[in-house]
């Protein structure tokens, strides 16, 4: 417990967990923070609460969507700032191209902290007009929201050495690594796995890998698919469930994704869902053999934690920046984001016998506890909050 009681507001565009795995994240890191003596509100630009069973121990402030889409102009929440500002010791803003880090420069200079999740990975350089739109952006305003701020936070090593290879010039930036992470919550195995199938019978005697996330190209569902498709001419067919939400953008991926299986003929291999929460989830990782993602690039990989937590390896790429910590514990596969490798992890995986099942679900727990277990009330993100 700390000796002088701090009071922080997080602020952040939506607390709806069908954005991903951030959320879930967020709220478990402001319920380990509550632990430790420290006082966490949110403020969002959601128009209610959402309904979660975490955010009855948190108060949430909900200001409107705003205008101009994700961009989240919002007068209502920029007024509410200006008269509550004085109530807290600092602020954490999540996620950067957003009116919210515009509005700390101006009310809260060096007083707010700015979590990136993942948004400056190069991977977004590849769309050329987003690219462009970002760096006009970056050179008129938002690298003063972030010089304003007390510091760019960052999940690891990995993701600051990116920043060098990103499409925006950081130097300057004060930057700082902290713990990341998910409470290891006690769940009743048995109680939630009935009720997954409850949900998907059809799943009851299957063997499968499991996918949760968004349906986005930077996941690489589509690596998935083709690798799977690989394996099916050597007489391989492995299941999984692809569970995400069914929304704008990513239903149309998700389209695409299902016209890949009906081209390759892997339609009794590839069981769909809308997005999947609380004890559906905790039962569909239970009763997977493992996780799987395909990704090109994620600054933590909140769901991968997730299926390690629940002692379920997974199998995913270099472009995760956790990687090299399921690589350390042997806590599950790590592959190049190609098809060719991809397949030939999913291969391996496929071809391991029960003891080496079991030894890496045991791995997999291990990574877990010793990494991202907040549970554990690592104190190094709060330790920064009150150096401060």
């Amino acid at each position: 417990m700390f000796k002088n009681k701090i009071k922080i507001l997080r602020i952040i565009h939506t607390l709806d967990p069908t954005y991903g795995g951030p959320q879930n994240a967020i709220l478990d890191n402001t319920i380990s923070l509550q632990k430790l003596g420290i006082k966490v509100d949110i403020l969002t630009g959601d128009n209610k609460k959402i309904n979660l069973p975490k955010l009855k121990k948190i108060k949430v402030f909900n200001k409107g969507t705003g205008w101009f889409g994700d961009y989240g102009f919002n007068i209502k929440l920029f007024l509410w700032l200006l008269k509550n500002k004085d109530n807290y010791d600092y602020f954490i803003v999540h996620g950067l191209w957003s009116f919210y880090t515009l509005a700390s420069r101006i009310l809260l200079h060096k007083k707010y902290f700015v979590f990136v999740h993942g948004q400056l990975d190069p991977y977004f350089a590849l769309s050329h007009f987003k690219k462009i739109k970002k760096i006009i952006y970056w050179i008129l305003i938002e690298r003063q929201n972030l010089l304003s701020s007390k510091s760019l936070l960052l999940t690891s090593t990995i993701e600051k050495q990116l920043l060098d290879k990103t499409f925006v010039n950081t130097n300057g930036i004060t930057k700082t690594i902290v713990k990341y992470g998910i409470l290891n919550e006690k769940i009743n195995k048995k109680k939630v796995t009935d009720i997954f199938y409850e949900n998907f019978p059809h799943l009851k005697k299957k063997n499968f890998l499991l996918f949760l996330g968004r349906f986005h190209h930077k996941k690489g569902c589509d690596i998935l698919i083709k690798s799977l498709n690989k394996l099916a001419k050597q007489n391989i067919r492995l299941n999984i469930l692809l569970a995400g939400p069914n929304t704008g953008s990513t239903n149309e991926y998700k389209n695409e994704l299902k016209n890949l299986s009906k081209k390759y003929q892997l339609e009794k291999n590839l069981f769909w869902s809308d997005a999947i929460f609380g004890d559906i989830k905790s039962g569909a990782i239970l009763a997977s053999k493992g996780m799987v993602l395909a990704s090109h690039g994620e600054n933590f990989g909140v769901s991968l934690v997730e299926s390690l937590s629940l002692k379920r390896p997974v199998i995913t790429t270099n472009k995760v920046n956790i990687y090299k910590q399921i690589l350390k514990y042997k806590a599950g596969l790590i592959s190049n984001n190609n098809v060719n490798d991809f397949s030939k992890k999913l291969k391996q995986f496929y071809l391991l016998n029960k003891k080496q099942i079991l030894e890496m679900s045991n791995n997999s727990y291990r990574c877990f506890d010793e990494n991202f277990n907040l549970s554990k009330k690592d104190k190094n993100f709060y330790k920064l909050l009150n150096s401060q």
